[in-house]
């Protein structure tokens, strides 16, 4: 098949109908396997299993990230330890305020919201220990949204199922709550295991738009052996797509350079590259090499369930791989599917244990929507 480029933005899938859970990604992600019928009593039996004893109170499910009666700014405060002396506050900031970015803290210091001990100060300012940096940054409106709810746990991940709609983590500090400052306020080992506040120890992330399973190490070890087994295609990530058919689709496609057949399923090799516009990527011959493996899930129809093992780690890769297979996921319009409620992607299964001794794969419920959207 040439060389395509296809429309509009969203998120990744993949995952067997044994497969029920996944994970999301800092800016990687992975996934997980089990069954597509699995139950959420089922899934939330490992949870129960693997939660420590006081696990019961802090993991009880948050049905809104929104605060009532939040103010209308937020205050971003640190105090500067020993080995920031004489750095720039902009930049202590950003390493020592989760979800907050230097270049956020510059701005906002510069428009006048930075103070240290009490005083107006620049971004420039040089710190010393002990001095107390505060922004008092513009706090976004924040509406309700449904929340994460906790998986598993075991010593070294914490495993949390996240909504469609929720971010893994803030850009911003005035972006409204995310998953990774849910688990921050339940698990605050996660925060200083990975390298870099904003993400929480977030080992891979999902799109906003694709819901299921995301992984957070609890220690910097962990943090860093399940970023390396990302970087190595070494972790299970599975997920599930709904489809739009064309009326003449046919199952499987014809075998080809960058599709090979097994029964039905097909394993697509085609490499992905930078595609037009700043947000999009691309079937490219010179991109980097991707492997997608998809078989369906449900029977031909107008729109179809499919299951996604996604053997490499591309960013989009779920998405324009079926795409180029012409079937654009729902709801993804920036890759030409048909508009809907959410993006149809769920990341269903994420196996770690590869990377970490001890750990087993991981699943989330496939949301009720999925089959009610087959029609």
């Amino acid at each position: 098949m040439p060389d395509r480029a296809f429309p509009k933005d969203q998120a990744s899938a993949r995952a067997p109908a044994a497969a029920r859970r996944e994970p999301a990604s800092g800016r990687d992600a992975a996934r997980s396997d089990e069954p597509a019928g699995a139950t959420r009593a089922a899934t939330r039996s490992n949870a129960r299993r693997d939660a420590p004893a006081d696990a019961s109170r802090e993991a009880a499910p948050s049905r809104s990230l929104a605060r009532p009666g939040a103010p209308a700014t937020s205050r971003l405060a640190c105090v500067a330890e020993p080995e920031d002396t004489d750095a720039r506050a902009d930049v202590v900031l950003g390493r020592r305020v989760a979800g907050l970015s230097r270049r956020v803290a510059r701005e906002l210091a510069l428009a006048g919201h930075l103070t240290v001990d009490g005083q107006r100060a620049a971004p420039s300012h040089r710190v010393r220990a002990g001095e107390r940096l505060q922004l008092d940054a513009p706090a976004a409106h924040v509406g309700p949204v449904e929340g994460p709810e906790l998986l598993a746990t075991t010593d070294a991940i914490v495993y949390v199922l996240k909504p469609a709609g929720l971010h893994t983590h803030r850009l911003r500090p005035g972006d409204p709550p995310a998953l990774a400052d849910w688990v921050a306020e339940r698990f605050a080992e996660c925060a200083a295991a990975g390298l870099d506040l904003r993400e929480g120890g977030a080992v891979h992330r999902l799109d906003r738009g694709t819901s299921g399973v995301v992984a957070f190490a609890r220690t910097r070890a962990t943090f860093l052996a399940a970023r390396e087994a990302f970087a190595a295609a070494r972790v299970g990530k599975h997920y599930m797509a709904v489809t739009t058919c064309l009326f003449d689709h046919v199952w499987p496609p014809p075998a080809g350079p960058w599709l090979s057949l097994s029964g039905a399923s097909v394993e697509v090799g085609a490499p992905l590259g930078r595609g037009f516009g700043r947000d999009r990527v691309a079937v490219r011959r010179t991109g980097q090499p991707a492997r997608t493996r998809v078989a369906p899930e449900s029977p031909p129809g107008p729109r179809r369930m499919w299951s996604l093992e996604l053997l490499t780690g591309r960013r989009h890769q779920a998405r324009v791989h079926l795409a180029w297979l012409g079937l654009p996921i729902l709801g993804d319009e920036l890759y030409g599917g048909e508009p809907a409620e959410r993006l149809y992607l769920h990341a269903l299964r994420l196996d770690l244990s590869a990377a970490i001794s001890g750990e087993q794969p991981i699943t989330a419920p496939l949301p009720l929507e999925f089959a009610a959207a087959l029609g």
